[in-house]
């Protein structure tokens, strides 16, 4: 008995030599997260109203001030895109008569005056069912600004279409545009 117990002994004294670690590890888990930044805020033009109220108004339009521009800002960390939609893509609605096709939304135009990456930038356009604003590679912070005109030269041939022409019925017509930004 003696011998079995100075021999278990011995094999856990053995154990105890042989089984200790010279190194030992451990883990640490790192994890980075980026999350995908895409932002767009209106700063300023939020509500764009137009009062045509001089016959030369009617026949020449209204061009483009600083009290018809809109601002935005974008905020992104990818290539990004921003479009224009309007609500109605074929006209403006009258809000005391109801019409629905009195007024085009060719009417109205819009050229992009500042930021990085404006689509034909400065010119002049009108309205369509789609507008292609801007097109960017990611950014932090750009502030772009969209200046609308109604039925100037450059939105509208005068000779054949003015407001005064078109003979559009006297009423207050809006239609919502919505911004889009989306990742390219």
């Amino acid at each position: 008995m003696k011998k079995l117990v100075l021999g278990a002994a011995m094999l856990l004294f053995a154990q105890f030599s042989f089984g200790q670690a010279v190194t030992d590890q451990a883990v640490i888990p790192v994890s980075v997260t980026l999350n995908a930044i895409l932002r767009l805020t209106v700063t300023s033009g939020g509500n764009i109203v137009f009062v045509v109220n001089t016959i030369q108004q009617y026949e020449e339009g209204i061009e483009g001030t600083a009290r018809t521009t809109t601002k935005f800002r974008v905020s992104s960390s990818r290539d990004f895109a921003v479009t224009m939609v309007p609500e109605n893509v074929t006209h403006f609605t009258g809000l005391e008569t109801g019409n629905v096709a009195d007024f085009p939304i060719t009417n109205v135009g819009y050229a992009m005056t500042a930021g990085a990456g404006a689509i034909d930038a400065a010119t002049i356009k009108p309205l369509a069912a789609t507008n292609s604003l801007v097109s960017n590679a990611a950014i932090g912070n750009e502030e772009y600004s969209l200046m609308w005109h109604l039925a100037t030269s450059d939105v509208v041939d005068l000779a054949t279409a003015s407001l005064l022409i078109q003979s559009i019925p006297a009423d207050i017509y809006v239609n919502n545009m919505f911004l889009t930004l989306a990742p390219q």
